[in-house]
């Protein structure tokens, strides 16, 4: 558990310190857009959502190990083509490459493969704990070292990450004695439909898909509005004081979820941080403290409902297709967050509008979430 938590924090920290700053660094490459700033930001979730759910299947049939590994070295050589792209059409091509590691979905399934259903919310609590701590060094130091060395070193960095983290998974990551390959568990195309057709797992991977939209569309906006205030090398300071509160959050939802069966509610307040990051949005756009608290509640709402989402998909699916419901939650995911890229970047210099607009995609989400499925203590259905 803890090795994957390594391995997932790995690989996450040089994506997180080069999140604040890549809507910047793609505006001043040559051939930039509005929309191509934009996609630079979401491109890696087109591939990440195009192969979630073969990764997922791969996990299913070949060992979550093999898959993770080989995603994470995938991973390192989209971040060195990212690190030396001329233009922005190829940074976009590094972001696709990137995605295509997709490995999301087979951590997450080798995670509950190790994990008893009671203790699996701590466990993704404790995965969270690994994203909370990369997102939190990540945010907190890449402005100051994109300042000081450029953004290519973050991205040479994040591929150094991904191949110490590969070198982890096969020499330090233990074979989970859950994942058996007999004919009582053994991946068949019927369990794609299975988790498709399942009411549940439709509506949290909907969330899913609305939740990364808003969060990329905010940080592709969120730190150009951040620039009118203060210096990129000083926007560390504000996700100095944001990003502890939000793992504070992410904290309290991983422990409790499971243990009071507050995964459902956990998800609903996720959903008004991001109605209150978009009000803030709309009504504050033009001053400091305004953008300051739409990144600090979009901050929040993935601190509240990424550790309980996945909590909830693992709890509905069967062994057998666990890796494919995580595929189906996780393509969700990273679409949401290509999604919310295109969107973040052809609505850059309409910041009140981008707020109104995920104003009613919370609306929404909100209505998807209500139907969410009640469960107690350990996962266990109350209807």
């Amino acid at each position: 558990m803890v090795s994957l938590a390594g391995i997932y924090l790995l690989r996450l920290l040089g994506m997180y310190m080069v999140l604040p700053v890549l809507g910047l660094h793609a505006a001043q490459l040559p051939g930039a857009t509005p929309l191509l700033t934009g996609l630079s930001v979401g491109a890696y979730g087109l591939a990440q959502s195009a192969l979630q759910i073969p990764f997922g299947v791969w996990s299913d049939r070949f060992g979550r190990r093999r898959v993770i590994a080989v995603g994470l070295l995938i991973f390192a050589g989209g971040s060195v083509l990212a690190a030396m792209a001329p233009n922005v059409a190829w940074l976009v091509v590094g972001r696709v490459m990137q995605g295509a590691g997709g490995i999301s979905a087979a951590v997450v399934a080798l995670l509950a493969d190790a994990t008893r259903p009671v203790f699996r919310a701590r466990a993704m609590g404790i995965l969270g704990a690994s994203v909370g701590i990369a997102f939190a060094i990540g945010m907190i130091a890449g402005p100051g070292l994109a300042a000081r060395f450029g953004v290519p070193f973050l991205f040479w960095l994040t591929a150094g990450l991904s191949v110490l983290a590969a070198l982890w998974v096969i020499t330090g990551v233990p074979r989970p004695p859950r994942h058996v390959h007999d004919a009582s568990v053994e991946w068949t195309p019927g369990h794609l439909m299975e988790v498709i057709k399942d009411p549940g797992m439709l509506r949290v991977d909907l969330g899913a898909f609305f939740l990364h939209s808003q969060v990329t569309a905010m940080f592709v906006v969120g730190p150009r509005l951040l620039t009118n205030h203060l210096p990129q090398e000083e926007h560390g300071v504000v996700y100095l004081v944001l990003v502890p509160i939000g793992l504070v959050f992410m904290g309290l939802t991983a422990y409790f979820g499971d243990r009071r069966g507050l995964l459902k509610q956990s998800v609903l307040v996720g959903v008004a941080c991001v109605a209150a990051s978009a009000f803030f949005l709309v009504g504050g756009w033009d001053n400091f403290y305004g953008v300051a608290a739409a990144m600090g509640f979009t901050i929040l709402a993935v601190a509240t409902a990424e550790p309980a989402a996945p909590s909830i998909v693992t709890h509905l699916a069967n062994d057998s297709a666990r890796g494919t419901a995580a595929g189906l939650y996780h393509m969700c995911q990273f679409m949401g967050s290509f999604f919310g890229g295109l969107v973040g970047g052809y609505m850059l210099d309409r910041p009140e509008e981008l707020g109104v607009l995920l104003i009613m995609g919370s609306l929404t989400w909100f209505a998807l979430a209500s139907g969410l499925p009640d469960l107690g203590p350990g996962g266990v259905r109350r209807d």
